[in-house]
């Protein structure tokens, strides 16, 4: 305490510092706090953006559009007659037993793709050689073309209940046949037309979380095509031979056989698919084919006698219309979803025999088994671009990986 100042004046003075050095210790720790704030903040520092926020977890990106040109395949075919591997009647010589491979692209563009409608295009395009002796080529294993088809289809989704286990479906279908295979070409034929309409329904067995026997689908359809030709029977403009007329005329003409085209058909057609176990299904499908010949008529001078020329007419019991049966049972089992392996029994034969009773339809010696080698096109594609993918997690009765 200086001299001269008394007790008071010196404690207050003592309480005034005292105060000033409280004021001042508050001060710098609120101005450390702020400093700490703003550099745990950017946003709070002047000229510094602040950290983008982290975006929220957007879950799985939607899966890719179908392709429009799914359903495209190229398949690999070959077909033995059941005679030639020793199943059935036993022949004299070989000349109807048959061997032979196919190669075909169908390639398919959907032109409508809505829910319940849908409208697409396909094609079908092939290439075959016989290993057996051919009827219908002139060198041993000639290389030909099967006739060329293009199609369209319309499918409308009539009922799906909301488990998807019932539907029911309707199709409208017309196909163009061009005649690009030998025996086509060369027999006088411009253009098959065809026009059919089917309705298949599919029906719930153990559900689509079974392994198998999900479901039971039914088809049933009708057919209809007419054959533009040069003439009602087979001709060839460039082999015209000399033949001898029923009044003894020696004339000059390309028939190459006396019987009628089948100028129309009717074809009804029932058809059953079934899932066995997991990609492995069963088909069965029958058909009646009723075929129309072109009714001959008679002409002015048929036949030559002492009296004259004789109009022969023709026959009331002639025969314009008759019909083949058609069976065909095969096995398919999907590989990874991209291959197809189809092994198959198909026969097709006239309903009656020469003898006039009815023929087996399940048999005849022309029976065919046929093994399906099958590359979906789409899929292939979708895999090596990655638009799906394998699940190696999930084993299929193949063993190997399912989708």
């Amino acid at each position: 305490m200086n001299a001269g100042q008394s007790p008071a004046v010196e404690r207050a003075r003592v309480s005034k510092l005292a105060f000033l050095s409280i004021s001042g210790i508050a001060l710098l720790t609120v101005s450390a706090q702020s400093a700490f704030a703003q550099q745990a903040n950017p946003a709070t520092v002047p000229g510094l953006a602040p950290a983008p926020a982290p975006a929220p977890d957007a879950g799985e990106p939607p899966p890719p559009k179908p392709l429009i040109w799914r359903g495209t395949t190229f398949t690999f075919n070959q077909s033995v007659t059941s005679t030639a591997v020793g199943i059935g009647r036993d022949n004299i010589g070989t000349e109807g037993e048959y061997y032979g491979m196919q190669w075909d692209l169908n390639p398919t563009l959907y032109v409508l793709d809505l829910p319940k409608d849908k409208i697409r295009l396909d094609a079908d395009a092939g290439v075959g050689v016989e290993i057996t002796n051919s009827d219908s080529t002139t060198t041993n294993r000639e290389p030909y073309f099967t006739d060329l088809q293009f199609g369209a289809q319309y499918q409308r989704d009539i009922f799906t209940s909301e488990d998807t286990e019932w539907s029911t479906k309707g199709i409208l279908r017309t196909r163009f046949i061009f005649p690009t295979s030998p025996i086509s070409f060369n027999s006088g034929k411009y253009l098959t037309f065809q026009l059919g309409a089917s309705v298949r329904q599919q029906i719930k067995l153990l559900g689509n979380e079974a392994d198998g026997l999900n479901n039971l689908t039914v088809g049933l359809g009708l057919t209809w095509s007419h054959l533009f030709s040069r003439s009602y029977q087979p001709t060839n403009e460039t082999f015209v031979r000399v033949r001898q007329n029923a009044s003894g005329q020696s004339v000059r003409n390309d028939i190459l056989t006396s019987g009628s085209f089948d100028i129309d058909r009717l074809i009804p057609t029932l058809s059953l698919g079934l899932p066995l176990y997991k990609d492995l299904s069963l088909s069965v499908s029958g058909s009646l084919i009723g075929r129309f010949r072109h009714a001959w008529d008679g002409q002015d001078c048929e036949a030559q006698t002492l009296t004259g020329c004789v109009r022969a007419g023709t026959s009331p019991d002639k025969v314009t219309y008759i019909t083949n049966s058609a069976f065909d049972v095969s096995l398919s089992q999907g590989v990874y979803d991209v291959i197809d392996v189809t092994l198959g029994y198909h026969n097709e034969t006239l309903t009656l025999g020469e003898d006039g009773t009815t023929r087996n339809p399940f048999y005849s010696p022309y029976a065919q088994f046929y093994l399906d080698i099958t590359a979906n096109i789409d899929q292939i594609y979708s895999k090596a671009s990655g638009r799906s993918k394998f699940n190696t997690n999930v084993v299929s009765a193949t063993g190997m990986p399912a989708l």
